[in-house]
């Protein structure tokens, strides 16, 4: 489903047209939906990595525009071997490196210092490769302008999430309290329908886990 299809979509299901349900107004609802999503599922497609080199006397660290938050931070030295950084409160680190000038080696330690920065400790004392592995914020769902696509990952599978979501929205500008309970109720079944595949199913292989069996009620054999 693509951004035109979803906008027509909207306004068939609701039987009111663009005189009240603008495009500019239903952006609003896909965005709001698109950052439901990303809170309430962790999915592989919000998964990624940026490699950047430290800076040298540096304790700061700067996070990719599209950053939400962080799953870990690795140093890679110059013989490709990755030692992972611990995550401690910015008191610690603070207190740890108070000389932060003069304490200065290998990073053993991060903490958010603020929405995008994270400030390590020991200071660098060489450009040495740090590599981020993050969630990254939605892919925003638009008429392909700047910052925008005209299809996602969520609209191509998952597009009755995406619908349903934007409907218990548009429904709710709308003031009919019956199909926003409705549509929610369609959201939360397609939420844990794709959390059950991308958190369950795809995080399981047959020869660790063994099949996914679906549990079956046993006969009593007294006839009780």
């Amino acid at each position: 489903m693509n951004y035109s299809e979803l906008l027509t979509n909207i306004r068939d299901y609701t039987e009111v047209g663009s005189e009240v349900l603008s495009n500019t107004v239903i952006n609003v609802f896909i965005t709001n939906v698109e950052n439901k999503i990303q809170r309430e599922l962790d999915l592989d497609a919000f998964r990624k990595f940026a490699t950047s080199s430290l800076t040298i006397d540096s304790p700061f660290l700067t996070v990719p525009e599209d950053f939400d938050f962080e799953r870990g931070i690795q140093i890679v030295d110059g013989n490709a071997d990755r030692t992972w950084l611990e995550q401690r409160d910015t008191t610690f680190v603070d207190e740890y490196n108070v000389d932060r000038a003069n304490n200065t080696g290998t990073p053993k330690y991060y903490a958010n210092w603020d929405q995008n920065t994270f400030i390590l400790a020991p200071t660098p004392n060489a450009a040495v490769t740090v590599e981020l592995w993050y969630n990254r914020t939605p892919e925003r769902l638009g008429n392909g302008s700047s910052g925008t696509s005209t299809t996602t990952y969520l609209s191509n599978t998952a597009s009755d999430l995406l619908l349903y979501g934007t409907l218990a929205e548009t429904f709710s500008y709308l003031k009919n309290p019956a199909y926003v309970q409705l549509y929610e109720q369609k959201y939360a079944q397609s939420v844990q329908g794709l959390a059950q595949t991308q958190m369950g199913r795809k995080r399981r292989d047959e020869y660790s886990d063994g099949v996914l069996r679906i549990p079956l009620k046993s006969v009593d054999p007294g006839g009780t």
